[in-house]
């Protein structure tokens, strides 16, 4: 790589590390909340909702770094724009759900939290391909002498 490049933040090597870090916790704290949310709506374990919640803020957080870090590194921003306000309905809707639809329909209220997590993991998951995927471009690009 020649000197302009190495200059420019999105193509240092610690970025390419960074991103993969982020993108297994992202993964590992979806995996996380998934099997203590389903504890909590099966009953089994009701004490652990403050965890949960702190939790569900951290991976709120690294999917919000790793929309913004998308947001500068990859050519195409949509998805990276999305992601950032994905994050922003994850986050409202998992402080909200408790006084959303009480009683026999709350089971709705449940399920949608599910699935809008589980897309907030896919999209963790597929900024962190798209970016690694942009890297492994740029490093094998010839560079302009």
């Amino acid at each position: 790589m020649d000197r302009a490049n190495l200059n420019r933040w999105p193509y240092l090597p610690g970025m390419q590390k960074t991103v993969a870090v982020l993108t297994m916790l992202g993964r590992l704290l979806g995996v996380i909340q998934i099997l203590v949310g389903l504890a909590i709506w099966f009953g089994f374990a009701a004490r652990t909702v403050a965890f949960h919640m702190a939790v569900g803020s951290l991976f709120v957080l690294v999917l919000w770094i790793v929309g913004l870090i998308a947001l500068f590194v990859l050519d195409k921003r949509g998805v990276a724009l999305f992601t950032l306000l994905w994050g922003g309905f994850v986050l409202w809707l998992g402080m909200a759900q408790t006084t959303l639809f009480i009683g026999t329909g709350h089971w709705v209220v449940r399920l949608a939290h599910l699935l809008v997590g589980m897309a907030a993991i896919g999209l963790v998951d597929s900024l962190g391909r798209a970016m690694k995927t942009h890297y492994a471009a740029t490093a094998s690009a010839p560079s302009a002498a």
